[in-house]
């Protein structure tokens, strides 16, 4: 039995990590282990590349406005492990991460099974917590956020009310597919039969209406266009746009994909309206959106100087922070402070982004996926760049110099060990 939860997170993070699946047996079996409690849930499966936590966050906020206790599960978290699986606005108590912790070792032991993967060992941790939540009344909704694709997921091994898809684009190619026709089939393993799919209209339409088709969804299908996000302003650091009907939405998250990403959340609601009849109405649901809040996304932790942290780590998302920093009226010259994960197409990001800046800092981070600031710097073309390879001088020296306006960003590890920092 571990009483301290910082061992246990450290066995939990310690534990293999399972780049690439070909089936989903094993995590059917680990969770027939303690009686399949991911089943009977009434769950929101959110996939996709970029915006997944958003859209979580979208719906979730949306769904307790209009007076629903919600359970959200995430990866991968800024602010501590304890964020990965919450009710409401409040993390997994370290008590209770203990005791599901602890069910899931003494169980394997008793079973003579070995300890699961690591996102299966979280994914089985949330549904137990959930499970228990649920069939004691407290919580009415669980939105799960896929891990890595879809097909093997461990978060797909449950049935769903509804599935939303966010924005689809290159990342994890070596497990995903290298064509977004392969990363699209992925994505679409979340569909279950006869469910609603909400997802961006694309190119990829055909992909989707058929596969839509072959589980007898089509008729439940929603494509949305982002074009009919119009009007979208940044304004007081809150987004402003209008989406259909819905005028005037306000999100305190900032970006033109924040409000195409609220529009997902809005067509899942719909969804949710349509099949289960809960009449949540535009004004709950504008409210809602309005109350959204999702740290380490073009989040604002410093004023003066102006610091945003931001979790853009690949290309779809580099774009989406070049179109906000277009958008954004900065009053100063811009620094972008940047650490990526190695496994990331590092040398395509560098070069989309860094010519908006008057200066570029190239950092690493603490953990053992992150490229080495020595690297970045050297593919760096930049004629003002700096090599920190200490992340923890970063703050004092943005805080000594108020001639810039700074975004920090290239992976949410990184994000996290800044936002301690100044937060």
């Amino acid at each position: 039995m571990i009483t301290d939860v910082n061992e246990l997170i450290s066995l939990i993070e310690g534990s293999k990590r399972q780049e690439k699946k070909t089936s989903l047996d094993n995590m059917f079996s680990l969770c027939n282990l303690f009686g399949n409690p991911q089943n009977n849930l009434p769950i929101i499966h959110v996939g996709g590349t970029n915006g997944k936590g958003s859209t979580v966050t979208y719906i979730k906020s949306c769904l307790m406005e209009a007076g629903f206790n919600v359970g959200a599960y995430i990866s991968p978290y800024v602010v501590c492990f304890n964020e990965r699986i919450s009710v409401n606005n409040d993390y997994i108590s370290n008590d209770d991460l203990l005791k599901y912790g602890n069910l899931v070792i003494e169980k394997c032991k008793e079973d003579s099974v070995s300890l699961p993967p690591f996102f299966d060992f979280v994914t089985v941790i949330a549904f137990l917590y959930f499970k228990d939540l649920y069939n004691k009344k407290l919580i009415d909704y669980v939105i799960l956020e896929v891990g890595m694709g879809g097909i093997y997921d461990s978060t797909n091994v449950c049935n769903s009310l509804v599935s939303v898809i966010t924005n689809v684009d290159y990342d994890h190619m070596s497990v995903l597919g290298n064509t977004l026709e392969e990363i699209w089939e992925n994505k679409l393993g979340i569909l279950k039969e006869n469910t609603p799919l909400i997802c961006f209209k694309s190119k990829y339409d055909e992909l989707v209406i058929n596969k839509a088709r072959s589980m007898h969804a089509l008729g439940k299908l929603r494509l949305v266009r982002k074009d009919d996000c119009i009007n979208v302003k940044i304004k007081n650091n809150q987004t402003v746009f209008d989406y259909l009907e819905y005028k005037d939405i306000t999100l305190n998250l900032l970006g033109k994909y924040q409000a195409e990403n609220a529009a997902l959340a809005i067509e899942a609601i719909n969804s949710l309206n349509e099949i289960l009849d809960l009449n949540i109405s535009k004004e709950i649901v504008k409210e809602g959106l309005k109350k959204a809040f999702w740290p380490g996304r073009l989040e604002i932790v410093n004023k003066d100087p102006l610091v945003i942290l931001d979790g853009a780590h690949n290309v779809d998302a580099i774009n989406r922070l070049y179109e906000f920093i277009k958008m954004y009226h900065f009053t100063k010259p811009l620094r972008l402070v940047i650490a990526i994960s190695a496994n990331k197409e590092v040398e395509k990001m560098i070069s989309i982004i860094e010519p908006l800046a008057d200066e570029v800092i190239y950092t690493e981070f603490n953990y053992k996926r992150s490229d080495k600031a020595c690297h970045l710097y050297e593919l760096s073309a930049h004629k003002n760049k700096i090599l920190m390879e200490n992340d923890g001088e970063i703050k004092d020296y943005i805080l000594k110099d108020n001639n810039h306006d700074n975004i920090l960003f290239g992976s949410l590890y990184f994000v996290s060990e800044m936002r301690k920092q100044f937060k």
